[in-house]
C-alpha cells in the first residue's frame, strides 16, 4: 500500500481501554509501533465507513444479501448495517487483538 505524501500530527484523547487495546495491537501486529497501530486503526475505520455508506446506497436501491442456508441474516449484512455512533467498549475489548 502506498504511503501518503504528507503526514499530519494529531493530538487526540482516547479512553484508557482504547489506549490499552491500541498498545496490544501495536505489540501483536506492528512490532510495538504505536503510531503504525493508530494509522492502521484509522485506515480500517475509514474503509469500514466507506463500505457501510456504499451498502446503505445499494440497500436503498433494493440490494439485499441472500440469507444463509438456515434463512438467517448474514453477519456481513449486520456489520454493514449497524451504526456505532455511541458504542461502548467492554472491558474485554482492551485485551482482544
Amino acid at each position: 500500500m502506498a504511503r501518503a505524501e504528507k503526514t499530519v500530527v494529531l493530538n487526540v484523547r482516547v479512553s484508557e481501554q482504547q489506549a490499552s487495546w491500541l498498545r496490544n495491537v501495536a505489540e501483536a501486529r506492528h512490532s510495538g509501533n504505536l503510531s503504525e497501530a493508530v494509522r492502521q486503526a484509522v485506515t480500517d475505520s475509514w474503509m469500514l465507513r466507506r463500505g457501510r455508506e456504499e451498502y446503505r446506497q445499494l440497500h436503498e436501491e433494493g440490494f439485499e444479501f441472500p440469507r444463509d442456508e438456515r434463512g438467517m441474516t448474514r453477519p456481513l449484512e449486520l456489520l454493514l448495517s449497524w451504526e456505532l455512533k455511541d458504542s461502548v467498549w467492554d472491558d474485554e475489548d482492551a485485551t482482544r487483538v
